[in-house]
């Protein structure tokens, strides 16, 4: 098994026999054209032998590449038959891997909005902490909240955050307080372990007792939750409550909001940027940045 050359490099070599064009071939594979020529290349090295002859217009196989081929032809086909099925469940599905708090509050509720456009493909949301590698084939899309700008064939800035204070207008209630900073000094302040309350406390210049801190939780999504079953006030990230704050589930509690040292990232594998049903995906969370970086 050893003296087997990777697979993708001997697909790439069957594609560009069938097509006598590495355009081609690359559109068939949903590759770059540079990348199936790198593969070739590749191939060609591997085996010590020239695959094609190539001029600016045309690419021709050599003796060679042709024997290859009738060597090789039968054995991708009975491969291709293989996994055809498997092939088929998959084609049409998008991989998300994002973190759970974006997952639930930004991802799930827009899915209606996705699916509206019509193009919309399947789309399998991979919840997790975890840095996914697109490149690797872990997903197709990455959606990460990170200091340092990622590592991926495609990585763009989808918007940076905020922190400020909510609330649920039921809690605020129960305080008799109006939707302001004053419910900060009467209310439970609810913490998430990697964003303590004093950097935004000490930029609003409010003091409060450390008492008032009294409950913790390692997931944003359930520090949210936790502010909408009316158990406290939350510092929350804009891009997370911008809905909530847009339906009246949550309110803020102040104009004084506190920059995340953290920004959100794109990633995406070469494959999902050139195919149609990437880039819908790719423009549907373009889209949720977007409105997640604005006033609700």
């Amino acid at each position: 098994m050893h003296s087997i050359p990777p697979l993708h490099l001997i697909a790439a070599f069957d594609a560009v026999m069938q097509w006598r064009s590495f355009q081609k071939a690359a559109d068939a594979l949903s590759l770059s054209a540079s990348t199936v020529s790198h593969r070739v290349r590749e191939l060609e090295k591997t085996l010590g032998v020239p695959l094609f002859t190539r001029s600016t217009r045309s690419v021709a196989p050599t003796p060679e590449g042709l024997h290859l081929h009738q060597q090789t032809k039968t054995a991708l086909q009975a491969l291709q038959d293989t996994f055809a099925g498997y092939a088929h469940q998959q084609r049409s599905v998008v991989r998300i891997s994002a973190l759970p708090s974006f997952a639930r509050l930004r991802l799930v509720p827009a899915l209606a909005q996705l699916q509206a456009t019509g193009q919309a493909p399947g789309i399998e949301i991979q919840a997790s902490t975890d840095l996914a590698d697109v490149d690797q084939g872990d997903a197709d899309i990455a959606i990460r909240f990170a200091r340092a700008r990622p590592h991926a064939y495609h990585c763009e800035k989808l918007l940076d955050d905020v922190w400020f204070p909510v609330a649920a207008p039921g809690y605020l209630r129960r305080l008799d307080v109006p939707a302001s900073e004053r419910a900060l000094r009467k209310g439970t302040l609810l913490t998430h372990t990697r964003q303590p309350w004093q950097p935004w406390l000490a930029q609003a210049g409010i003091r409060v007792a450390a008492a008032q801190r009294a409950m913790t939780f390692t997931d944003t999504a359930l520090l949210i939750d936790a502010a909408l079953a009316e158990q406290g006030i939350a510092l929350a990230r804009q891009s997370l409550v911008h809905d909530l704050l847009a339906s009246g589930a949550l309110v803020r509690l102040s104009d004084v909001a506190l920059p995340a040292e953290q920004s959100y990232y794109l990633l995406a594998s070469e494959r999902t940027v050139i195919t149609p049903r990437g880039q819908a995906v790719m423009d549907w969370i373009r889209q949720l940045a977007r409105q997640g970086n604005a006033a609700p």
